[in-house]
Parts: structure tokens; C-alpha cells; sequence
């Protein structure tokens, strides 16, 4: 009886303590501490695509990194903690070879001279312990430098900048490496135009201008631009549209019609358009044409003091220096106080 009641006693305190453990570990609702590898995002927009990544930053803490704290010919998450993650909002080429908008574990197969990145279909794991090969999606090698600073936190950067790709680099301790990534910048553009074109900007004459003055100074689909352009115009007409216009027709050849446009714009355009106008034509050295567009813009208001003194300038370069004189002074008369010594310094100047 005595031997029952004892391992019944043990039993039940074998219980307890069970269950004391139980609600001593219960991690139902666990508090968040800080990260000792801070959290990083770095985001980098080209044209309309979104370019992230998303990982944590390791210190090296007087570690030697490379070959050592991170060895060579494995697979490391490039990062700690979980998954470093690479979202793109479109398609891109990473050294040229195609990569889908999507998010991608971001892992690398680091060797002392040449580093291979990992774009893996998995994003969601901890760190590099369930990478897979087979859920590559994509691999490519770069060569690894050695630099003279040694870094002392991990980070990933933007390099070589431009309109259509950028250079995401990898940095840490006193290596580095970079991969190259470029998209189609101007297929992605228009397809992007397009879809606003079809909401509320449909209705505005200037989306339809600014459609057709991104073709116009990317020399791209000219011929679905002049479509656009006369949709501006039919909205309503003005030195913008038209002038955008005499561009896209300049770019198909079309002299007589490029010239017809511009002659319209400087019919229906007000005074400031045309006086920008004419600065243009100013740095182009086109002194004639440029003087003709000022006396237009004069004609529309005669107190415009940006024109005269302009047109000035465009004298000056003729070389008819007593009637850029003249314009010049009666700048000085409508120039507002704060422009008056800039008007002054031209006069000097003849």
C-alpha cells in the first residue's frame, strides 16, 4: 500500500512539474527583442519598377570574414536571420539573362575570387539551412574584389546608375562584388502610359501631351505618339501640344509638317510659352528665329520683360547691338527691381 501510494506521489509531482514546464515555455505570445544584425531594406525605382531588397546586416566584430566566418564553397544566405529577399516589380536581365517580377531568396556561393548569387523561387525559409537547387531560379558569377576599406557592417548598394538598369552591389569586411541588372525601360513605359491613358486622364489634354513628349524625347513609337498628340489637341490647342507635335514630325522626316506645327504653336502659345520658346531657340544659337519668336511673344503682352530682354540677347547675337540696346533698356523699365542689375550687366556687355 505504502509502495502504491508512493509512485502515485511521484506521478502526480511528475505531473506538476510537467505542467510548470509547460507554462513556463508557453511562447504563444513572445516579446520581440532587438535584432543583434539589424534589419536593412535598400529600394531602388527605375522608371516604374521597384527594385528591393530586404535582409539583415551583420557585423563582423573583428572577425575575418571570407573563408572563415563564411566559408568558401557553400551556400550562405547572404545576410543572417531568415531568407535575404530580392523583389522585383517587373521583368529584368541580371547579366543579361531574364529574371520574372517576383520575390526570390537571395543566397550566395561565395569563393575567394569570384562570388555566385542565388535567386531562389523559395523566399519565405530561414536563412540558407532549407535552400534547395532545385527551386534556382536563377545563377550568376561575378568576380569578387578585394578592397583597402575593410566594412564593417554587410550591405547591399545601388551602383552605375542610368535610365534603364543599375548595379546592386555586395559589401563586407574587405571584399565586394556586383551584379549587373537592366530592364525594358521603354516597353515598361509605354505599357504603363497606356493603362493611365485609359482612366481619368483620358479626359485631359495634357496626359495626352506628356504621352507624346516622352516618345518625342526618347525618339521611341512616333506614329502611336502622333496619335496621341492630335488627341491633345483636339481637347485643346496650345504651344505645348503643337510643339510637341513639330518634334514627333521632325523625327519621321516630315520637314513641311514639322514647320506648319511649330507656325500654329506660335499662333495659339501665350507670351511665356513662346518666350521659353525662343530661349531655346537662343541656345541653339538660331538668332533669327529666336528674335522673331520674342516680337510674337511682345505682341501678345508688350510689358514682358523677360522677351524684351531676350530679345535683346538674340540682337546682341545678330550683332545689331543699338537695337539690343534699345530692348534691353525697356526691359530695365518693366524688370522687377531684383532683375534690374542682371539687365544692367548685358548692357555693359555691348
Amino acid at each position: 500500500m505504502k509502495n502504491s501510494l508512493s509512485v502515485l506521489s511521484i506521478l502526480a509531482f511528475s505531473f506538476f512539474l510537467t505542467e510548470l514546464s509547460a507554462q513556463h515555455f508557453n511562447i504563444h505570445n513572445p516579446i520581440v527583442l532587438p535584432d543583434k544584425s539589424q534589419q536593412s531594406t535598400i529600394i531602388q525605382r527605375i522608371g516604374y519598377t521597384d527594385i528591393t531588397i530586404s535582409y539583415h546586416s551583420p557585423g563582423a566584430k573583428g572577425r575575418e570574414i571570407w573563408g572563415k566566418l563564411v566559408p568558401y564553397g557553400k551556400v550562405w544566405r547572404a545576410g543572417a536571420n531568415e531568407n535575404t529577399v530580392f523583389t522585383i516589380t517587373d521583368d529584368v536581365h541580371i547579366e543579361g539573362q531574364k529574371l520574372e517580377a517576383g520575390s526570390y531568396g537571395l543566397h550566395l556561393l561565395p569563393e575567394e575570387n569570384q562570388w555566385t548569387f542565388i535567386f531562389s523561387k523559395n523566399h519565405t525559409s530561414w536563412g540558407s539551412y532549407f535552400y534547395l537547387e532545385k527551386e534556382d531560379a536563377l545563377r550568376i558569377t561575378v568576380p569578387a574584389v578585394n578592397t583597402d576599406e575593410k566594412k564593417e557592417w554587410m550591405s547591399f548598394d545601388f551602383d552605375h546608375r542610368g535610365r534603364d538598369g543599375a548595379s546592386v552591389v555586395l559589401s563586407w569586411g574587405n571584399k565586394r562584388a556586383e551584379f549587373n541588372l537592366s530592364l525594358d525601360i521603354d516597353q515598361i513605359a509605354l505599357d504603363n502610359i497606356r493603362k493611365q491613358l485609359r482612366s481619368d486622364a483620358y479626359w485631359e489634354w495634357f496626359s495626352w501631351c506628356q504621352a507624346a513628349d516622352y516618345c518625342a524625347e526618347y525618339k521611341i513609337n512616333t506614329e502611336e505618339a502622333l496619335q496621341w498628340i492630335d488627341r491633345s489637341i483636339a481637347l485643346r490647342e496650345n504651344f505645348s501640344n503643337w510643339d510637341v507635335k513639330a518634334k514627333l514630325l521632325t523625327q519621321q522626316g516630315d520637314e513641311k509638317g514639322a514647320e506648319a506645327a511649330i507656325q500654329r504653336a506660335v499662333e495659339v502659345g501665350d507670351e511665356i510659352h513662346l518666350e521659353r520658346y525662343g530661349r531655346r531657340l537662343l541656345k541653339q544659337e538660331d538668332f533669327d528665329g529666336a528674335e522673331f519668336v520674342f516680337r510674337q511673344a511682345l505682341k501678345k503682352n508688350n510689358s514682358y520683360w523677360r522677351a524684351h530682354f531676350n530679345r535683346g540677347n538674340a540682337l546682341k547675337g545678330l550683332g545689331k547691338k543699338k537695337d539690343a540696346l534699345k530692348a534691353f533698356e525697356t526691359a530695365i523699365k518693366y524688370a522687377p527691381e531684383d532683375r534690374k542689375a542682371q539687365i544692367q550687366n548685358s548692357i555693359a556687355t555691348l
